[in-house]
């Protein structure tokens, strides 16, 4: 057990909050606390500075405690009475009196050992959360696994399935723990390394000045996935579509009102032209959309497909599709992710129909078929670049700029204030005193 009077906390909380640059919005790093045979350090750091408190601790065991900044936040105060801070259960129990009154809080500790990976695992969390339901019934598709000694991650709605591997996770076997949408966040994703690891409850991640804690669910189940990915049947037919294609149908398959009775369906059409074929709410017109760029190697093939998956595997990245028939899943692979989903009853599919509204993807220009997707990836992209720096003489130049165009702004409404004001001067003059009364 660790005890340190409340006016410590507050001393340090205040010196550490100024000397890392945290600003009450933030949640600040992680906190050590360190016990050796005559010391007690308190030490925490950011990428530009580390700080470490050391006072005397004669007769303390040995102990480290690593415990979130929130505690120096929860528990200071201007009197010397004692905070106790002790591990229990794999967890961080911190105890001290407000006014007379007890008072307790609880914070999952961090694990002994974490792992570091790229922040491509962050991305990897987001993609997952996003192939997840909330819709759970036999099996806790309302969770990710972690599968520790393959290093995957892997998600599933029961229709999709999204696998991604090549991670370091300091652990065997595999775990299962909630989705959260706050893995999805923009805030999360800046670029920076993730560091993961696991306690006896918890599965900890920390990217930069966040750690969340994700509660490890022991009792749920989830489906053997990868026998489907193992046993995958052999490829009859695959499509090959490049960036301009993807971004051509994905536009022009964003969510909106389908017919009643081809709602969410599209089919593709895999012989001699890559045509995807829709109905859209209101028209019996119906419309094909010829993929001018894009080719299919292997058998002719026809099949009738959810919109969502099929614009999402591009969302995803993915420009290769194989099929092994229509009505078997569809697989999308890379080096380190496979996503797959399964086809809709093919009675339905779209036939070639002469009078349907053809648009090949070439008759539009460049220009209007970038679409929303590029522009994510590359702002993301953007984001992730860490500078270190931003010429003053640069950002001077802006402001030079923005403002020169403000003033030319304000001069503009000045003067049409003005001419309106003489308009208004001008009509009022003209009026006969009659129409004025009468007015």
């Amino acid at each position: 057990m660790i005890q340190v009077s409340r006016s410590l906390i507050r001393e340090l909380k205040t010196v550490l909050t100024r000397g890392l640059g945290i600003t009450s919005l933030q949640t600040g790093p992680p906190v050590e606390f360190l016990v050796d045979r005559h010391h007690l350090r308190i030490r925490t750091c950011n990428q530009q500075v580390a700080l470490e408190y050391r006072t005397p601790a004669e007769g303390l065991e040995n102990l480290h405690l690593v415990a979130p900044f929130g505690l120096l936040r929860c528990c200071h105060g201007p009197r010397a009475d004692l905070v106790q801070i002790q591990r229990q259960d794999q967890a961080i129990q911190v105890e001290w009196q407000e006014a007379g009154i007890p008072q307790s809080m609880e914070y999952p500790a961090l694990p002994d050992k974490l792992d570091r990976n790229e922040s491509r695992l962050m991305e990897a969390l987001r993609d997952a959360c996003e192939t997840a339901t909330e819709d759970s019934a036999r099996y806790a598709l309302d969770h990710l696994q972690l599968r520790g000694q393959a290093g995957q991650v892997i998600s599933t709605d029961g229709r999709q399935l999204l696998v991604q591997d090549d991670f370091q996770f300091p652990w065997e076997g595999e775990l299962l723990v909630p989705v959260n949408r706050l893995l999805c966040s923009r805030e999360l994703r800046r670029g920076k390394p993730v560091e993961i690891g696991m306690t006896a409850e918890w599965v900890a991640l920390r990217s930069g000045p966040w750690t969340i804690w994700l509660r490890i669910n022991a009792k749920a189940r989830f489906p053997d996935v990868l026998e489907l990915v193992n046993n995958r049947p052999e490829t009859v037919s695959s499509l090959q579509i490049p960036d301009d294609d993807a971004e051509f149908i994905c536009a022009a398959m964003k969510p909106k009102p389908f017919h009643q009775d081809d709602a969410g369906r599209v089919t593709l059409d895999l012989n001699g032209a890559v045509t995807v074929r829709t109905r859209e709410a209101g028209q019996g017109q119906q419309r094909d959309y010829v993929l001018s760029r894009s080719g299919r190697s292997g058998e002719s093939l026809r099949a009738n497909t959810s919109r969502d998956y099929f614009r999402r595997a591009l969302q995803l990245g993915f420009r290769e599709i194989s099929l092994s028939g229509s009505d078997t899943p569809v697989t999308c692979r890379d080096e380190h992710r496979i996503y797959i989903w399964a086809l809709l009853t093919q009675a339905d599919t779209l036939p070639h129909q002469p009078d349907a509204v053809r648009i090949e993807s070439t008759s539009v220009s460049h220009e209007a078929a970038q679409s929303r997707m590029k522009r994510k990836r590359v702002a993301e992209q953007v984001q992730s670049k860490q500078k270190p720096f931003v010429e003053a003489e640069q950002v001077l130049t802006q402001l030079k700029s923005l403002c020169g165009g403000l003033t030319e702004t304000v001069s503009h409404i000045r003067d049409l204030m003005s001419q309106l004001s003489e308009q208004s001067q001008g009509w009022s003059r003209s009026l006969t005193s009659d129409q004025i009364v009468g007015t």
